[in-house]
This record gives structure tokens, sequence and C-alpha cells, in this order.
């Protein structure tokens, strides 16, 4: 079972958030602290934190019957693949930064290749990993807190970085969905050209603009 947080109490039918890969369900908090009273859970994904590596996301998912599920990036990748799997558990679904598969097998080969490369970095030294991870051009300069990343077990976080690899991801139509991207995340909003677009943000939208990112949840 994968362990849940509570972030927010409150009526009506719960909000369910999960966390990008480093993350943690508290990434989530600046954004429940900005909507009105609900009842907010935070899923921790497989290999992080106190949670264990698990192959199967879905049989891990603690049993909520019904509820508005929030996934930022790769938390968003697997909230997808979950509500395909389950639409009748979805009241709504809001993806943030998150890809919807890639579309060749060649494409699927190197991205295995650059996550192995970013697997053997984590085990070599952890902190310039979480480095060298931030640094890339895709967080446009945002670093978050590094203290709490570096909490993680670099060999779970690992074996969940390949396994839920986006090179081992089918590519799903996301019709349903509410995406949402950030205004400097020049990657994603090319993926999603009618996408909700966040101001001041990149791709870690709901930490760089929580308040916006709450105004904006589709529930």
């Amino acid at each position: 079972m994968l362990t849940q947080t509570c972030l927010k109490q409150g009526p009506g039918i719960p909000l369910v958030f999960l966390h990008g890969f480093l993350g943690s369900p508290e990434d989530w908090l600046p954004v429940c602290s900005y909507l009105p009273p609900c009842h907010c859970i935070g899923i921790e994904l497989p290999g992080h934190g106190k949670t264990p590596f698990t192959k199967n996301f879905f049989e891990a998912m603690p049993p909520i019957p019904h509820m508005h599920l929030i996934g930022y990036s790769m938390g968003g990748r697997l909230a997808l693949q979950y509500a395909v799997k389950f639409p009748e558990k979805i009241a709504s679904l809001t993806l943030l930064s998150a890809h919807c598969g890639l579309h060749s097998a060649k494409e699927k080969k190197e991205r295995i290749l650059i996550d192995t490369n970013w697997a053997k970095k984590m085990h070599f030294c952890f902190k310039t990993f979480l480095q060298e991870w931030y640094a890339q051009p895709i967080f446009y300069g945002f670093i978050p807190d590094l203290s709490v990343r570096l909490k993680h077990n670099p060999t779970e976080l690992s074996r969940t970085l390949l396994h839920y690899s986006l090179g081992n991801q089918s590519r799903l139509s996301p019709q349903k969905a509410h995406i949402i991207v950030g205004m400097h995340d020049t990657k994603y909003r090319s993926f999603f050209p009618d996408a909700t677009v966040i101001p001041k943000a990149g791709h870690m939208v709901h930490l760089e603009n929580p308040k916006a990112v709450a105004t904006n949840l589709s529930l």
C-alpha cells in the first residue's frame, strides 16, 4: 500500500494528489493552502520516502472509491494511467506538466538509456545527482528544497525511475483531462497548446505558483 498523507481536512469528494519524481506529498501543501475547505490526500509514490518500491502502482493505491485526481510530472503520468484503468473512480483528472507518452520505439529506447544514466549517477553521489537533475533546462532555474529530497533512498528511487520510465509508458490520450503547464515551460506548452498556462512558473508549477494552480484546478 502506498503511504497516504492528509494534507487538508474538509467535506466533499477527496482531492488525491500525486507528486513528481523526487518529490513528496508535502509538495502539495502550498496548493492546498489556497483551496476552500475540502479533503486533500497526498499519495507517496513508490520508492519515495518511507514507501518501498513496487512494480504495481495500481494495486498499491489506497482504495478510494471516488476522487478528484491531480498529478504532477511522473505523478501526472501515473494519474493518467490510473484514470484510464479505473474511470469509474475519477470525478475529475488534472495533469500538471505531465507527458502522455512517446510516439516511437526509438524514442522509448533513447529515454530508457537516459534514465539508466541518471540512475547510475544517483548511486555515485546522490547530492551531486540532485544538483545536476535540477540544473536541467526544463526546470528554468527553479530549485526546490533539496534537504527534503536528500531524505529519499537512492536505491529505491533508481528502481522507480527505471520501472516507471517514460520509455516504458504507453501513449495515452488525455482528452478528458484538464492540462496545466507553466508559462516558461516551452517544451510542454508545445505539447499542449490548449492547456491552462500558469504565469510566473516553469515545469514545477505547483511549487512556483501554487495560488494560480489552486485557482485553476477543475473540481
